[in-house]
Formats: structure tokens, C-alpha cells, sequence
């Protein structure tokens, strides 16, 4: 339904001004009225894959403070995902409504995961 009020909105420019040409005929007018669509259409895809191959084309540089090393889903909607913040690293826990640090990771001495599992339960 909500298409034909669309189409009966498309149709109604070319419908006035056939009545002003002296009834000239309505094709023509649709046919003109359908280049034009498809040429402002063209444009727009074109500009769309412009944006998508050149980030910084229409959008600005992804160069901040923050940066995703890894994700890794555990199950829907579940993830571990270790992140990168001026150098230093954070294992953080996402569920469906929260995010939870669950450790800093040093690169020099990483623990092993018995070693962070107990430290997180004395932290407690």
C-alpha cells in the first residue's frame, strides 16, 4: 500500500506538467522523470563505494588511544576481547548488557590463567 501513495507522488509532477505543455503526452515526462531518478541513484551508490574503499575520504582518521587486539565469542552474545589502551593491555568480559574487566595483561610476565584466576578471586 505504502508504495502506490510513493509511486502516485512520483507520478504527480509529470501529471501538472503535462497539463501545461499543452498536453504533450505523459510518457515522455515519466521517461525523463525515470532518467533523472536513475542518474541521482547512480550518484549515490557511486559516493557510497567511494566511502567504503577510502575511510578517510568522507569520514576522519581511526587513529585514537584505543585499539581491539582480539575478540573471541564464546557463545551468542558473549565475548572476550583484549584490548589495547596507551600501551597497556586489558582482557575485558562483554555479556548482553555489560562489559567487565577481568585483567591487565603485562607483556612482560603474562600469568598464566590459574595465576589470574586466583588473583581475581582474592580481589573479591
Amino acid at each position: 500500500m505504502r508504495w502506490l501513495a510513493a509511486m502516485s507522488l512520483l507520478v504527480w509532477p509529470s501529471l501538472a506538467l503535462a497539463g501545461e505543455n499543452g498536453g504533450d503526452g505523459l510518457l515522455p515526462a515519466g521517461l525523463k522523470m525515470m532518467a533523472a531518478l536513475v542518474v541521482v541513484l547512480g550518484v549515490i551508490l557511486m559516493l557510497y563505494a567511494l566511502s567504503r574503499k577510502k575511510p578517510g575520504l568522507f569520514s576522519p582518521a581511526r587513529a585514537g588511544a584505543i585499539k581491539v587486539v582480539e575478540t573471541r565469542y564464546l557463545g551468542p552474545k558473549k565475548a572476550l576481547c583484549l584490548v589495547e589502551v596507551r600501551g597497556e593491555e586489558y582482557l575485558l568480559g562483554m555479556g548482553q548488557d555489560r562489559i567487565e574487566l577481568i585483567s591487565r595483561v603485562d607483556r612482560k610476565k603474562a600469568p598464566s590463567f590459574e595465576e589470574t584466576l586466583q588473583n581475581q578471586e582474592l580481589t573479591r
